[in-house]
């Protein structure tokens, strides 16, 4: 992608913008920045949730088109769901300040995405498949959960 068509969190091809946290105070996740032959990832171990903020900065991606992220796990992938949540605070960018809008999308091993074992999983998603999330300007939560005890993140992007 262009680096003009892309808001990028996490990335060592574009500029991140600020990210608060990548696992809050209230999650149940354990995180470790590493490398992965020389390039940063995210790895969350004993996942049940784990929830990335960046409320302080929240990323307006009204003009953006796609979620985008890749993501690894060494777990068995048969009978588990992975899950995906984007909450955007609305127009006051409080939580809970009566204008939140969020959509969670569930992946598994017959979804597109398909969840595989031991393979980089490319998810490309169109915003118009988070139906919930009706306002992107003050996008400030991405919430990841489900079965898989271990994953590892890379390239947390939104783009056009």
């Amino acid at each position: 992608f262009g680096a003009g068509n892309v808001i990028s969190l996490f990335s060592n091809t574009y500029p991140n913008v600020p990210v608060d946290t990548w696992s809050a105070s209230w999650d149940q996740a354990d995180l470790t920045d590493l490398q992965i032959a020389g390039n940063d990832a995210k790895k969350y171990a004993n996942l049940v949730f784990a929830g990335i903020e960046f409320t302080s900065q929240p990323v307006n991606a009204a003009a953006m088109t796609h979620f985008y992220f890749d993501l690894w796990t060494p777990n068995p992938t048969a009978g588990v769901v992975f899950k995906v949540k984007l909450v955007d605070f609305g127009a006051n960018g409080t939580f809970a300040g009566g204008d939140d809008t969020e959509h969670e999308l569930t992946f598994d091993t017959a979804s597109t995405p398909a969840l595989v074992t031991g393979n980089w999983i490319r998810f490309d998603i169109p915003f118009t498949a988070f139906a919930g999330l009706t306002t992107r300007g003050h996008l400030a939560q991405l919430i990841i959960a489900g079965g898989l005890n271990t994953v590892y993140v890379d390239n947390v992007l939104f783009h056009k």
